[in-house]
């Protein structure tokens, strides 16, 4: 069924190309839709929005002057798509395993899915580090060594029997270095963080790669492979920079922490659009981890320091402005909430004086609330003194929030959606607060805004709130 549809909308789009060969063409199908539209983008820039009609398919036509990698996107997944001027390119995707079930037809089919094939083997990698950090460093040199060249292995065979472009090999050779050099930067981090020891066997040359780092290659910017390296890089250096034997420099959202990768963001790139990308992301979290009115005026500083082109500073500002009211010491009694019934109630209305535990979670990651309902049912086991709430991010869609509890069973009596006044545009700003715990004391004051379930410091100051 699935390769019937697309042989179908081939036929139908050689008709369309040979009207119009100079357009290129991407078009597919949406299983189990999130909304009802697409978008394509590349470099981080929307070039159109596509609807979905009434079967789920969509179908677009634009000039193309080269061939490039482009975001193909159905919130909230995205995906690469390669694309040559004049292609015919078409898609398949069911939305409830969007990277596993995504296969393209067309001209560029075979580029189209060894990028997928490759996104694919790099999530592996992610279980591969966490079962690898357990050995010596020199079996993963080794273990990695092996896997690199059994990937350049079966790419020079794919290769031999297409006819790919010197642009596309760049790419496609560049995903699986930058995966290999991603890997050793993401053990690093787990000896320097778990097993410091191990960290001291570590060769001299362990680093080498690294000499040959292009920090501003406008091609590679759509490369996953190449983006979560950078992140990792960025990571490793701010904890270099640091002593590490204070603790305190594994804390990924400490604010020193991110001000040294702000520092080196400035210091490495050129090309604007990582400058952008990593200020962006970086300031973000700077902000929405703030605690104190100090820290906040210094992040504000900081986007006044760096004025790029590309910065809405008058977006970061307003996400400074949602921030203040959630700083330490803050009194949360009158916080407006939004009931699965719709009606509005204040927290002093649920809490009864009792200290409160927020939690936050969004329709549209609703894996990890699921994963989270048994750390939530452990802990209100374990700390019956608490209350325990729920309470949804998607501010724009509180049918998707009702949908979500709907589809899951959840209890309506400890879910809420969080009300808030802050302008349409800034919505968007409230899924940097995803996953997120707020600890209040039985006087609605918070105590804690910055960490997770997970967080090994989560319990004691539970204890200590219940001591005081």
């Amino acid at each position: 069924m699935k390769y019937s549809f697309l042989w179908v909308l081939i036929v139908c789009l050689g008709c369309s190309s040979e009207q119009n060969r100079e357009l290129t063409f991407i078009g597919g199908r949406i299983v189990n839709p999130n909304s009802n539209y697409v978008t394509l983008e590349h470099n981080d820039s929307v070039i159109d929005t596509i609807p979905l009609d009434k079967n789920n398919n969509f179908g677009y036509e634009f000039s193309q002057k080269e061939e490039s990698i482009y975001t193909f996107k159905h919130y909230p997944e995205s995906q690469n798509v390669y694309l040559k001027p004049g292609d015919s390119a078409v898609l398949r995707v069911n939305t409830l395993e969007f990277d596993e079930s995504l296969s393209y037809g067309g001209n560029s089919s075979t580029e189209n899915n060894f990028l997928i094939s490759m996104f694919l083997l790099n999530e592996q990698d992610n279980d591969l580090i966490l079962s690898y950090y357990k050995i010596s460093p020199q079996n993963f040199i080794e273990k990695t060594d092996s896997i690199l060249k059994l990937r350049f292995k079966n790419f020079e065979r794919l290769k031999s029997n297409s006819k790919f472009t010197p642009y596309f090999e760049n790419i496609a050779e560049s995903i699986i270095e930058y995966e290999y050099y991603d890997m050793r930067e993401r053990y690093a981090f787990l000896m320097k963080k778990y097993v410091p020891t191990k960290f001291e066997e570590f060769p001299e040359d362990y680093f080498d790669y690294r000499k040959g780092i292009d920090f501003n290659n406008p091609d590679l910017v759509p490369n996953f492979s190449y983006m979560r390296f950078l992140d990792n890089y960025l990571r490793n250096k701010s904890i270099e920079i640091c002593q590490t034997e204070n603790r305190d420099c594994f804390d990924l959202n400490n604010h020193q922490n991110l001000k040294r990768r702000l520092d080196l963001v400035h210091e490495l790139f050129d090309n604007d659009f990582l400058r952008s990308n990593f200020f962006n992301r970086f300031i973000r979290r700077e902000i929405v981890f703030s605690e104190t009115e100090e820290q906040l005026a210094e992040t504000s500083a900081i986007i006044k320091r760096f004025d790029l082109p590309a910065i809405d500073e008058e977006k970061l500002y307003q996400l400074v402005n949602i921030q203040s009211k959630y700083l330490i010491g803050e009194n949360l009694k009158n916080l407006s909430l939004r009931t699965p019934g719709m009606d509005t109630i204040q927290l002093h209305q649920i809490s009864k004086s009792k200290p409160t535990i927020l939690y936050t979670w969004s329709a549209f990651s609703f894996e990890g609330k699921k994963n989270n309902l048994n750390t939530i049912n452990e802990l209100r086991n374990n700390y019956p003194e608490f209350n325990f709430l729920s309470i949804n991010l998607d501010v724009q869609n509180p049918r998707l929030w009702i949908n979500a509890l709907k589809r899951f069973n959840y209890p309506p009596q400890t879910e809420y959606q969080v009300i808030s006044d802050v302008p349409t545009n800034t919505y968007g700003f409230y899924q940097n607060y995803i996953n997120r715990v707020y600890i209040i004391d039985k006087n609605y004051r918070l105590t804690n805004n910055s960490m997770s379930l997970f967080d090994p410091k989560l319990e004691s100051h539970f204890s200590s709130l219940l001591s005081q």
